[in-house]
């Protein structure tokens, strides 16, 4: 298979496509993977007859139908009965799966489309989801070690198999709150949350010591924890696209971390409370050494 990637705009034709949508809406590429948020539910509404025109004009393609389904979950735009069922019958895994010779690769595309079928069924109008973003190798797949969404979460923890799982992904819920669930799988290395309309990081965040890799991106944040700070595992931290102004110090305390992602958000400069750390202006990104 050409694809680059298992994800929807990962592939050639869907980026090619995504841009020439976006144009459409009067938005830069460039601009949009900086920043989703700038493509608004009434901006897409807007063009929504010439978005249809793009996809009944490669009506036997399936990569106009993902890209259309990736903007609708993101910007919570209406979906009629006719187009949700188009978009369900070519995401449908029979549709692929010959096309995938490598079976940590198949795996990995098979969950991915779960994800993005599951959020196509539960779409409404003025709700916002997206698609999930993997940041694990295949092997984590195929030993499941990694969690995708609300139910496999819900089930996992139902069924007590919580000791072999490391990685958490429920990007794109719209989730007010974490789970307290995840807070019972202390084997976790990696959790993401990205694109949720998430407020607040409850401090029994705490409870997850063995965790490497904290992904937060477009929540709605305006504070971290102190107990963040009891992370003794953590490495990277990603606050893209939140609210916040400042960091806790106690994340001086976190001795093993490396990054901090910090672009769409108030904080601007190093905090004086690290001081073996630079900033990156370029990535916006909060560099420490040790």
């Amino acid at each position: 298979m050409s694809r680059k990637g298992i994800e929807i705009l990962e592939d050639d034709e869907e980026a090619d496509i995504a841009g020439l949508m976006l144009s459409a809406c009067g938005i830069e590429t460039r601009d949009f993977y900086l920043n989703e948020k700038i493509l608004t539910r009434e901006n897409f509404e807007r063009n929504y007859k010439f978005l249809g025109k793009m996809i009944h004009g490669r009506k036997n393609r399936s990569a106009p139908y993902f890209v259309f389904g990736y903007l609708l979950l993101l910007t919570g735009s209406k979906l009629s009965n006719d187009l949700r069922k188009r978009i369900l019958e070519i995401s449908k895994w029979e549709k692929e799966k010959k096309l995938w010779l490598d079976e940590g690769l198949a795996i990995k595309r098979k969950v991915y489309l779960e994800d993005f079928r599951n959020k196509i069924l539960v779409h409404k109008s003025g709700y916002r989801l997206h698609t999930a973003r993997f940041k694990y190798y295949e092997k984590d797949f195929l030993n499941s070690k990694v969690i995708v969404g609300i139910k496999h979460l819900k089930e996992s923890f139902e069924l007590k198999k919580i000791y072999n799982v490391e990685h958490i992904n429920l990007d794109g819920w719209g989730l007010n709150y974490i789970p307290q669930e995840i807070f019972e799988f202390k084997n976790l290395k990696s959790l993401s949350l990205e694109f949720n309309q998430i407020e607040e990081i409850p401090k029994d965040i705490s409870l997850l010591r063995s965790l490497k890799y904290l992904y937060l991106c477009y929540n709605q944040l305006e504070r971290l924890p102190e107990s963040i700070g009891e992370l003794t595992s953590l490495k990277g931290l990603n606050l893209i696209h939140n609210n916040l102004s400042s960091l806790p110090s106690t994340i001086e305390n976190l001795k093993r971390l490396k990054y901090i992602y910090v672009r769409g958000t108030k904080v601007k400069e190093v905090p004086k409370f690290l001081k073996n750390a630079s900033f990156d202006e370029l990535n916006h990104t909060i560099r420490i050494v040790k």
